[in-house]
């Protein structure tokens, strides 16, 4: 899951230091190793181990383990389906404008329907990792972000989901399988992927995306975002819920703690783009962004539930004559910006977190906020707030801090190449 240090969450990285050694030499794995068409929880403990492995050394955009995960995702792929790799440039650190070449990775099981095989039904999840702490941060000896749960446990489950279907071929729609790189910079692989896409989005029925899934707790807590962007998905998937071990919370019942996570994933991409879309989750943790997020203690019993419970979604969505009708969602907390304690205003604005030039380029404008209210757009570059020049996030957000509640103030904003000044009333 992309990380919340920009946008206000704090993530407790030192606590509980009594914590053990890494678990990178627990299980047995391959990293070709070929699973049965029935997953197992053999199938996950060998696809997490290897993906969070201390042999990759992460998976950060653009080190060893990007290219060893892309390559052991394409070798599972390539053996059911056809595979496309898209490559794409991210920013990986801004103050010094570095950047690195990351992937999405992309399998296709074409449907078996001669009509409903021309939509299509996607599963995914990102791959990657947050960059590994400096040796002066380093927990236990210990310097690597293999990210097990965050998120090699939804990696794996869309593997596993891959192999099954590949197997049985009992879908009527057409599955897209995507890992996405660069999530953990801004949700950056989905976007590439929404803005370059290789299917028609219009007829993608639904977007299932699998984040975190592998800390289900001892009352299996599993939370689903999402069952509100399609008219009579809650009432069609409630005998799936009603059925499983698990108990799900989706956020039409709003969990304290969970509801504001819903931008915080790729799911987020493609439902700005009409598409129902689902985002399972278990939750937030001690060792979340941290070198102790490790294979040992991914809640293995816990992904196969899960996968089971996804899998039956899938297959409703995949099967049904009918198609499901997307409805948005009313305004949330996350569509807002997210304001540090130090800052009394927002403009109220989505950064676009790809942008690699001067000024902070508007993603999308919150509706009845400053912004909106001053005539900003969608695509916006924002040049200049009051007396200071907006060259990055960081001096975006030292504008605000200097401004009250209240007040009106001149912002310069680049549109179409031609700058606009606007007053903006905070």
């Amino acid at each position: 899951m992309k990380g919340f240090s920009m946008r206000g969450l704090i993530v407790f990285t030192f606590f509980l230091m009594g914590c053990t050694a890494t678990s990178s030499n627990l299980f047995d794995f391959q990293s070709t190793d070929k699973t049965k068409a029935e997953t197992s929880i053999e199938d996950f403990k060998s696809r997490v181990g290897y993906l969070a492995s201390d042999k990759l050394g992460g998976r950060s955009a653009g080190s060893k383990g990007d290219l060893l995960a892309r390559d052991y995702m394409v070798d599972l792929f390539e053996a059911s389906a056809s595979v496309t790799v898209q490559e794409f440039e991210v920013i990986t650190n801004r103050r010094r404008n570095e950047t690195a070449t990351t992937f999405n990775i992309i399998g296709i099981l074409p449907g078996n329907d001669p009509i409903l095989k021309d939509e299509y039904v996607i599963i995914g999840g990102h791959y990657d990792t947050t960059a590994n702490p400096p040796k002066a941060r380093r927990l236990f000896f210990d310097n690597i972000n293999n990210g097990a749960d965050d998120n090699a446990s939804g990696t794996a489950m869309v593997l596993e989901l891959f192999e099954k279907y590949a197997s049985t071929n009992n879908h009527k729609r057409t599955l897209v399988f995507i890992l996405f790189g660069g999530e953990e910079l801004g949700l950056l692989g989905s976007k590439h992927y929404t803005e370059n896409p290789t299917i028609d989005l219009d007829k993608v029925q639904l977007m299932v995306n699998l984040d975190m899934v592998g800390r289900l707790d001892k009352e299996k807590n599993v939370y689903l975002g999402g069952v509100p962007t399609a008219y009579g998905l809650s009432e069609t998937l409630q005998p799936f819920f009603d059925t499983s071990e698990l108990k799900v919370t989706s956020y039409e019942h709003t969990a304290s703690g969970v509801r504001s996570l819903f931008s915080r994933s790729d799911h987020y991409n493609f439902y700005k783009k009409n598409i129902p879309s689902l985002f399972f989750f278990t939750g937030i943790h001690q060792d979340y962004h941290s070198p102790r997020d490790e294979a040992n203690l991914v809640n293995y019993k816990g992904l196969k539930l899960i996968s089971d419970l996804a899998e039956k979604v899938i297959d409703n969505v995949a099967n049904r004559n009918d198609r499901i009708e997307f409805k948005a969602l009313p305004k949330l907390e996350e569509e807002s910006e997210q304001t540090p304690a130090r800052m009394k205003v927002s403009l109220g604005v989505m950064p676009d977190y790809a942008h690699a030039g001067t000024g902070l380029k508007i993603d999308s404008v919150i509706d009845d906020r400053p912004a909106k209210k001053s005539g900003m757009k969608d695509g916006d570059i924002v040049l200049k707030i009051k007396y200071t020049d907006i060259t990055d996030i960081y001096k975006y957000m030292e504008a605000l801090s200097t401004i009250e509640p209240g007040t009106t103030v001149k912002v310069i904003i680049k549109r179409n190449n031609n700058e606009v000044s606007l007053d903006v009333t905070f």
